[in-house]
């Protein structure tokens, strides 16, 4: 798990925070990869992405504090690959056209400019940005819990789409080479539907795009739609 991970990293001496896209930690990796995918990966690990960018980030900053390391991969990794092609993908799909005007060019040259002691003070995340629009935004607003948008995968799994998800694995693992079958069944049954759910995305893009088949539809949206009518 985070524990055992964040103590790997600081053992081999890598970088403790590598954004928070991660799928999977390097020992799951080691468990869930077959023998021939990991031959085929030399000895590779997702810590080769994280090292280059490592290396820039403390060759270039002024300011090589660990609260600027995270801004910083975020800005590499994490905001462009996944939020920001979310966002593009769900307001185009709507006709909306979405703007992210705290990612202007200068203005993030600025932040990433100012001192890790600035940016929080006594433990208050966002201190400046909350201090600036004090006034402005109600109080409530500015302080209220952090509440993102989050998929309710767990939900999805346990209704018509858990049958899919473990018949579609389960398939997967047999017909291709890179999955420990064991490791996948021990996922499924211990309804992880986080990791349960990136495999499911993996299986269908392998699907779609190597194989050239076109997946079926999951029921998904056509259980929510008969909840709705309910």
């Amino acid at each position: 798990g985070r524990p055992y991970e964040c103590l790997r990293r600081a053992a081999e001496d890598e970088a403790l925070f590598w954004s928070g896209a991660e799928a999977f930690y390097e020992s799951q990796k080691a468990e869930l990869l077959t023998p021939w995918v990991r031959g085929r990966l030399g000895g590779l690990s997702s810590h080769e992405v994280i090292a280059a960018h490592r290396q820039r980030f403390l060759e270039r900053s002024p300011l090589p504090d660990f609260l600027t390391w995270m801004g910083y991969i975020d800005l590499k990794l994490r905001l462009p690959e996944l939020l920001l092609m979310r966002v593009d993908k769900m307001s185009m799909a709507t006709a909306v056209e979405a703007r992210v005007p705290f990612l202007d060019h200068e203005f993030v040259q600025f932040a990433m400019g100012i001192p890790q002691a600035v940016k929080v003070r006594g433990g208050e995340l966002k201190h400046i940005l909350k201090r600036a629009v004090a006034g402005v935004i109600p109080h409530e607003i500015i302080h209220r819990r952090k509440q993102g948008f989050g998929v309710p995968v767990a939900e999805w799994f346990l209704r018509e789409l858990g049958p899919v998800v473990r018949n579609t694995l389960r398939q997967f693992t047999t017909d291709q080479p890179y999955f420990d079958a064991g490791v996948v069944e021990r996922l499924l049954a211990g309804n992880n539907a986080t990791l349960s759910w990136f495999l499911l995305n993996f299986a269908l893009w392998h699907r779609q795009w190597i194989e050239g088949q076109v997946p079926e539809r999951l029921p998904l949206y056509a259980g929510a739609r008969g909840e709705a009518r309910g």
